[in-house]
């Protein structure tokens, strides 16, 4: 056992009611563990002071000072037991794991399922029938799309919440989709929940669904690692575990089956975007020079979710009916920006608001803005919200659809 242990990277801690008392779940990001952890208050605040710098003795005292209660290193022992057992600690035993899992990802030639029989059903039928059915419009769905095709699409803003809690918005995204002459690659411009080497992340790799593959369309792909003045694939790994990409795919395969996808987490902060502006319009720029010379025509689509409100996200309260609905408010004005394709206009709004409702989606939707600028106006088709937890935590989303 380290004498200074360390928790690692790509944790996730948050409030939970566990047999009527309030727990510390704990759990991996990056999907190299599956395991959860509890922990009481006391003991997760503790975690924080695992950083290397303390040694067991040094974690004792804190324990004491936290609680008041004393921790006998035979109590301490075990709890990193736990810890080093579920790969939560940054260690030999974790950097191997690590390693073995990246090296079957890179030579994997499909990003295979991760969330498939967890956030949504892996059998294609039952699956099928829960998306069909968010376009029904007792389920405040777009109705499904009939008559002639009307206008072209080239740009879509769909949420990456649960399916089940977004899928009005889904259905509106997609249902705009197909109403209009929508494009033959989309390039998807997903929420990265964490931090990507040169702000945005790429993959080569076709798309593993329940109704099947939804292929990468390396053309572009292959162009777009060309010309970027950094490395894109530097990150790569990116993709394996996350959600915002995936969920589109399922929407791709279902609805637009003959489609091909371009994959692209994006994620950057607002000092990010201060200091580095010029390469991210620079990109953005890229990417749109790119689709107006392809072989086949081109749309783009966010990958995001809104505001993050609540003790989930680090509030101090929890929220109610007004709080919501002062959110909702200040997403509509952050939405008309979009709307004008305006990303000057939206990342002036989240200068002033310090990003303090935590919109998730501010990187791909300041790219998104940044490639459709002056040529596409936006339209906002559903609006919505759901609650995350018991404590009131809320995700507001929408869908949007530019031509």
């Amino acid at each position: 056992m380290e004498e200074y242990p360390k928790l690692r990277h790509g944790l996730e801690a948050m409030p939970v009611n566990h047999q009527g008392r309030t727990m510390i779940l704990v759990r991996d990001q990056w999907g190299l563990s599956n395991s959860t952890l509890l922990f009481s208050p006391g003991a997760a605040q503790l975690l924080n002071h695992m950083d290397g710098r303390n040694s067991l003795r040094d974690l004792q005292a804190h324990h004491t000072r936290l609680t008041g209660e004393l921790l006998h290193l035979e109590q301490l022992q075990a709890v990193l037991q736990h810890l080093d057992e579920s790969l939560f600690l940054e260690n030999d035993r974790f950097i191997k794991a690590s390693m073995e899992q990246v090296v079957r990802f890179q030579r994997d030639p499909l990003r295979r399922m991760r969330h498939a029989g967890k956030s949504y059903a892996a059998d294609p039928e039952e699956l099928g029938k829960l998306l069909d059915s968010f376009f029904l419009p007792q389920n405040q769905g777009p109705g499904v799309p009939s008559g002639p095709k009307r206008g072209k699409i080239s740009g879509i803003v769909s949420p990456h919440i649960d399916i089940k809690a977004g899928g009005p918005s889904y259905a509106h995204a997609y249902g705009a989709i197909l109403g209009s002459q929508g494009p033959q690659t989309w390039v998807i411009l997903g929420t990265a929940h964490d931090v990507v080497d040169n702000y945005l992340a790429v993959t080569t790799k076709d798309f593993e669904t329940p109704f099947g593959t939804v292929s990468c369309d390396r053309g572009y792909v292959e162009r777009l690692l060309e010309r970027a003045p950094r490395d894109l694939l530097a990150s790569e790994y990116s993709h394996h575990r996350e959600h915002t990409i995936e969920f589109q795919a399922l929407f791709m395969a279902r609805y637009l089956p003959h489609t091909h996808l371009v994959p692209i987490l994006c994620s950057f902060s607002l000092e990010d975007w201060r200091r580095d502006q010029a390469y991210l319009d620079e990109l953005a720029q890229l990417l749109r020079e790119l689709a107006e010379s392809h072989s086949s025509s081109v749309g783009f689509m966010a990958s995001v979710d809104l505001a993050h409100i609540g003790p989930r996200y680090g509030d101090d309260y929890r929220p109610g009916d007004g709080h919501v609905g002062r959110h909702r408010a200040a997403d509509l004005e952050l939405l008309k920006t979009l709307e004008d394709a305006d990303g000057a206009g939206f990342m002036k709004v989240l200068v002033e608001e310090r990003n303090s409702r935590r919109i998730c989606g501010m990187a791909p939707l300041y790219v998104l803005a940044k490639i459709l600028e002056g040529r596409a106006r936006g339209r906002l088709l559903h609006h919505g919200h759901a609650v995350v937890d018991p404590h009131g935590s809320f995700v507001t989303f929408a869908g949007m659809a530019f031509q």
